[in-house]
């Protein structure tokens, strides 16, 4: 760097670090939307359960417990998403099967 130019973090950083957050709090809202879509979904119509968000968008958008409940038996599992032992793209669908075989 040369004396007396300025550096790119001084004349860029408070630009790209505005956009950042920008970026960041529109997928906490994007994934906040999707989640809520498929709640909504599953509640009125019991499905399709596929697509779904990812665990990692569900926690992204503050969502902390997946209530799961079997159509068949009508049996109740809260979990709190944080502690579930799955990589963050899996989607939410696939924890029901993996949910409802661990408590067995």
């Amino acid at each position: 760097m040369r004396m007396g130019t300025k550096s790119r973090e001084s004349i860029y950083g408070a630009s790209v670090r505005a956009s950042t957050e920008r970026a960041m709090e529109a997928r906490k809202v994007a994934d906040r939307l999707a989640c809520e879509a498929w709640n909504k979904r599953m509640l009125a119509f019991q499905g399709p359960a596929q697509p779904s968000p990812a665990l990692g968008d569900a926690l992204n958008a503050g969502y902390l417990y997946l209530e799961v409940k079997c159509l068949g038996c009508e049996t109740h599992q809260t979990v709190a998403l944080d502690i579930v032992r799955r990589p963050k793209t899996t989607p939410i669908h696939e924890l029901g099967s993996v949910l409802n075989r661990d408590s067995r």
